[in-house]
């Protein structure tokens, strides 16, 4: 008797369940429409061009370049720089997707960054979503030429640099924050300082 009144039990609470699934959506639900959200940012590559053309002159050839803005707080630009020393740097909890979309320049990425590091975010440096930046390069990374078309990814904490730029390099750079880094990584390495 308390077999069968378990076999009942077991098979009411399997029909109940799969009729509870096949009963449509409750309102309320998963079908209500979004609310209204303002349209996409947009640039036409004319707009990119105009802006990059009014970029001035020194910000361009600096170490960190000039950028056109995609819109304001996307962490999306389009970067120009040009020949000249550039600085290597690391996002600490940031992924960069970089697609080149002018000039050509050697890449350097992986390693550890060679001190002195510069900025207000120092290493070692207790932010945890600090950005790195060193005058002096990277140390042990693989150095790839990149041109139009490419795409790189820099994981979080990945140095990446510059080492040597063809004239003018032009790219997209979109930043994703807030990522955790590979397990085992707390922050960008950097080299040891030489000793003197």
């Amino acid at each position: 008797m308390r077999r069968w009144m378990r076999v009942a039990l077991g098979t009411a609470s399997l029909c109940i369940g799969l009729w509870s699934q096949g009963r449509g959506p409750v309102p309320g639900d998963h079908m209500r429409v979004p609310p209204a959200r303002v349209p996409s940012p947009y640039l036409s590559a004319a707009d990119v061009q105009a802006g990059l053309d009014k970029l001035d002159p020194k910000l361009v050839a600096s170490q960190t370049g000039g950028a056109v803005n995609v819109g304001q707080g996307l962490n999306c630009v389009v970067r120009r720089r040009m020949t000249g020393p550039q600085y290597a740097i690391t996002h600490t909890r940031d992924i960069e997707y970089i697609v080149v979309t002018k000039g050509s320049a050697t890449l350097v990425t992986g390693g550890t960054l060679i001190p002195p590091t510069i900025d207000s975010d120092i290493y070692p440096n207790s932010n945890p979503n600090a950005t790195i930046r060193s005058a002096s390069g990277v140390k042990g990374g693989l150095a790839r030429k990149i041109g139009v078309g490419d795409v790189i990814v820099n994981p979080p904490g990945t140095p990446h640099w510059l080492s040597e730029i063809d004239g003018t390099i032009e790219y997209v750079e979109i930043r994703v924050p807030n990522v955790d880094p590979a397990p085992g990584v707390e922050r960008a390495e950097v080299a040891a300082a030489p000793a003197r």
